[in-house]
């Protein structure tokens, strides 16, 4: 779906490269999280796919097309985008702001209002609560699903983030990012992310590409990056806990078995990630967690050595 061949960006004639020679292929229907220290080039590197920056060299295709040979309004028209400030109009109603780009491409009023309704469903949030108002009678994190649900409106198969959760407090932050990997399953696009947080690339990318100095110094599964980090650049940048940070990317449900528990064992739902799982052992004083469903059924336990098992 997205495919870059050698990508170079200068900002000045024989300048430094903020961008260096970047090869990288995002599958269709897939979440590529780019992070880095400051400066690695991510967000120039996203920027280039809807042209809201030119590449000095190499070549970018998206959809089958080079990017740099498609009129760059009519390629941002199919491409969605959702930046950390949301972006949204303030003098438009949230029906208005939704209705933008779909309006750009003719849709009729009839197909809007369906698409915009089914839009902040998809998102949470009460279609005859929110239509009506303004971008400043909502909170931070209503704000963020506006864009999300903006970003979405004409379908595009393509959706750039740029650090889309990073003004938002960390509870709720957490929360969007959980309802945004849901929506995903869902609509199905092709999504590049960039993020300064670790945890959030792990959480919602299917790959990750860790960019130092321009280049991609190891692009894999969040599982390889952080058992196998490509080198001492990488490992220091994934922490000494990646151990535990990787727990993250399993469910108890995947370690349980279908012993019964105490009953006096503290509780863990089967959907939870082993990370949570373990902070809960932790503060139990237990190498034993009874298993419930969202019921709150018990199903099984969980022990400490099957966590350390995965």
């Amino acid at each position: 779906m997205i495919t870059m061949e050698h990508v170079t960006k200068r900002y000045t004639e024989g300048g430094a490269a903020s961008v260096d020679d970047l090869s990288l292929v995002v599958p269709e229907g897939t979440t590529t999280a780019l992070i880095g220290p400051s400066g690695c080039g991510k967000t120039t590197t996203m920027r280039m796919i809807n042209r809201l920056i030119d590449p000095t060299e190499g070549k970018i295709i998206v959809n089958g097309e080079d990017v740099t040979r498609v009129d760059p309004v009519k390629l941002r028209r199919h491409i969605g985008y959702v930046i950390q400030q949301v972006g949204l109009f303030p003098h438009m109603t949230i029906a208005q702001n939704i209705a933008a780009v779909p309006k750009l491409l003719g849709w009729t009023e009839a197909k809007i209002r369906s698409r915009t309704a089914e839009l902040l469903d998809l998102v949470g949030l009460d279609p005859d609560e929110m239509l009506r108002r303004y971008p400043r009678q909502l909170s931070g994190g209503q704000r963020q699903r506006i864009g999300v649900a903006r970003a979405l409106a004409a379908d595009p198969p393509v959706l750039l983030m740029d650090e889309p959760f990073g003004a938002i407090d960390p509870i709720a932050r957490t929360r969007l990012q959980d309802e945004f990997r849901q929506i995903l399953q869902r609509v199905r696009k092709t999504v590049v992310l960039v993020t300064h947080d670790l945890d959030e690339a792990i959480r919602l990318g299917d790959r990750i590409a860790i960019m130092k100095n321009g280049k991609i110094v190891q692009y894999d599964t969040p599982d390889a990056v952080l058992s196998n980090p490509a080198d001492a650049f990488v490992e220091n940048f994934v922490g000494i806990d990646r151990a535990i940070k990787r727990l993250s990317l399993f469910t108890v449900k995947d370690v349980m078995d279908s012993l019964a528990p105490r009953e006096d064992s503290a509780k863990v739902t089967s959907g939870s990630n082993l990370r949570d799982a373990l902070a809960l052992m932790v503060a139990a004083n237990s190498d034993v967690l009874a298993v419930v469903d969202d019921g709150g059924s018990v199903k099984g336990q969980l022990t400490r050595d099957a966590i350390f098992s995965v």
